[in-house]
Order: C-alpha cells, then sequence, then structure tokens
C-alpha cells in the first residue's frame, strides 16, 4: 500500500469520514482532489499512530541516555518489515540498556 499513496489515502480519508472505500470511490474526482489538496495544506487527516508514537517518545525522552526514540519509531508497520520474536527481543533488550537497566 505504500506504493499506492492514493489508496492509502482513500482509506485514511474513509476511516475519517466514517464511510467505506468504496463510498469514497464513488466521490467525484474533483471532491477527492480537494480532500487531498486539503489534508496537505490546511489540515491533514487525523493518525492516530503518529500522534501515540509522539506521546510515547516524549515520555520516553527524558529516560534515554543516548537517542531519543522518534515518534516513528512506534508505528508498527511504516515501511518496516514484520520482526521474528528473536528480533522483537533484541530490539527490547536494546531498548533496556539504553535506559541504563538489565
Amino acid at each position: 500500500m505504500n506504493a499506492r499513496p492514493s489508496l492509502r489515502f482513500k482509506f485514511d480519508l474513509a476511516s475519517h469520514l466514517k464511510k467505506t472505500v468504496a463510498e469514497i470511490d464513488a466521490m467525484d474526482s474533483r471532491e477527492f482532489s480537494y480532500w487531498i489538496g486539503y489534508s496537505r495544506w490546511c489540515r491533514p487527516l487525523d493518525n492516530p499512530w503518529l500522534q501515540t508514537g509522539m506521546l510515547a517518545s516524549s515520555v520516553l525522552a527524558p529516560y534515554c541516555k543516548n537517542k531519543v526514540p522518534d515518534a516513528q519509531d512506534f508505528i508498527p508497520i511504516e515501511g518496516h518489515a514484520p520482526q521474528h520474536p528473536t528480533q522483537i527481543a533484541e530490539t527490547l533488550k536494546q531498548m533496556a540498556a539504553d535506559l541504563g537497566q538489565k
């Protein structure tokens, strides 16, 4: 879906308007283009993952010795392949080490 930003935007807009993607597809192209422009230049559509990531990053910042995590680090799918449980365990160990814990 990252390769097709317009499709991703359709899903975001459908969620925002509480409609189905089929209802968004029924929207004429002019209105859809206005929604793209509005979200890009006036007010972005809500992104709860990013908002949560910003909050998590802010909460952890005072406890991080080396590098403060970025909000994007908390978005589970954005550009990341799914991790194997051993990779997750290693990441958690590294986070604990960064916080000065064992």
